[in-house]
């Protein structure tokens, strides 16, 4: 070898991949695909001048301040009212049956240790946005932001909406919503994993072919002193009916090992009242210290019994598509309690003035 070309051959070695060198941050993908700006050093900078992605800051901008102008806003101020005086700081929060719904969450329970979110979304994988022109950039960007129309203009999502969406023009799952939902409710994305649950219930690190769930570490940016550092956010998918959630499944193990918290059920499809959901029901009422519903969750009757419940907005019965399970239970309660308002609407019921929560604190 000449002494030239192995003067090349070490200089090349020494000089960083030109892959590894432009690779962007957990936060980088974050704060691009919920709009927001970037990191002044990150290589996602390069593409914030690319017409699609304007487009893209002007859309996400008008979305979150409707958003927070419509609801959230309005949600947080209630929940600091009347949810955080009645409980500790948040250790767990389990929330079954809400897909990748972090914004709400978030909203209500923030300074979570973790939280925990279950549905029957895919999970995805994470977008490569340095690979993409222009063109693919702008239609990923339409893509993800026409799935989460359900979520923004009914405050839930519908999951054959979000099937359908799935799979067009690189949106192929949950995660990218998940990194939208972590920026926009003001949280520091620190990394990201596939995971999957042993025969033990721990979640372990996978690869995406044998995932079965993603685990995001968060910090959020306004966090008070009582906060964690650092919050783990997990997504799983898996079936919650009595055939897939039972004292031998996986998840029921990992659920196990963080007893107590605070469940949150919303715009449920009134599954638990039905006889193919009774493990997960049995469950939340036997282990949640404090549970915040809307009347598609545990049955208000059966719900009363296991928790001193404070009742919130105006019980208008169930919508058209759920109206056998109209409940005569909440229509006597919500005649004779001391009930408290609600500032907005919630699960199926999207109006201020027909929307309710209940609020349990177990006996």
């Amino acid at each position: 070898m000449t002494r030239p070309f192995a003067l090349l051959l070490l200089l090349a070695a020494s000089l960083p991949c030109p892959r590894a060198a432009a690779q962007a941050t957990y936060d980088d993908i974050a704060r691009f695909v919920a709009g927001q700006p970037i990191s002044p050093g990150s290589p996602l900078r390069g593409l914030e001048n690319l017409p699609s992605v304007r487009k893209h800051q002007t859309d996400c901008a008008a979305m979150a301040q409707t958003w927070r102008e419509r609801r959230l806003n309005a949600i947080r101020d209630w929940a600091k009212a009347e949810i955080h005086p009645r409980i500790s700081r948040p250790k767990t929060i389990k929330y079954p049956f809400g897909g990748p719904d972090f914004v709400h969450v978030a909203t209500i329970f923030p300074g979570a240790d973790e939280y925990i979110l279950v549905g029957l979304e895919s999970l995805g994988t994470l977008p490569d946005l340095l690979a993409m022109d222009d063109v693919q950039l702008g239609s990923y960007l339409s893509h993800l932001n026409h799935s989460l129309r359900s979520i923004s203009e009914r405050n839930f999502f519908i999951t054959t909406e979000m099937r359908e969406d799935f799979g067009k023009q690189g949106i192929d799952g949950v995660y990218a919503v998940l990194l939208y939902f972590a920026s926009l409710t003001n949280h520091e994305v620190l990394g990201g994993q596939f995971v999957r649950l042993d025969d033990s219930g721990q979640a372990v690190d996978a690869d995406a072919a044998s995932a079965q769930g993603i685990r995001l570490e968060i910090r959020a940016l306004d966090r008070l002193p009582s906060f964690p550092p650092v919050s783990n956010l997990y997504y799983f998918k898996y079936d919650l009916s009595d055939s897939g959630f039972k004292a031998s499944s996986t998840l029921k193990k990992f659920l196990d090992q963080r007893p107590g918290g605070i469940g949150y059920l919303k715009a449920a499809s009134y599954l638990m009242h039905q006889t193919g959901f009774t493990n997960i029901r049995n469950y939340l009422v036997g282990d949640c210290q404090f549970l915040l519903q809307d009347e598609s969750g545990i049955p208000a009757e059966f719900f009363a019994t296991y928790y001193d419940v404070t009742y919130f907005g105006k019980y208008a019965g169930p919508i058209d598509m759920f109206k056998e399970y109209d409940q005569p239970f909440l229509r006597q309660a919500y005649a004779t309690e001391a009930v408290r308002p609600l500032p907005f609407g919630t699960g199926y019921r999207m109006n201020d003035g027909d929307s309710i929560q209940m609020f349990g604190v177990r006996k």
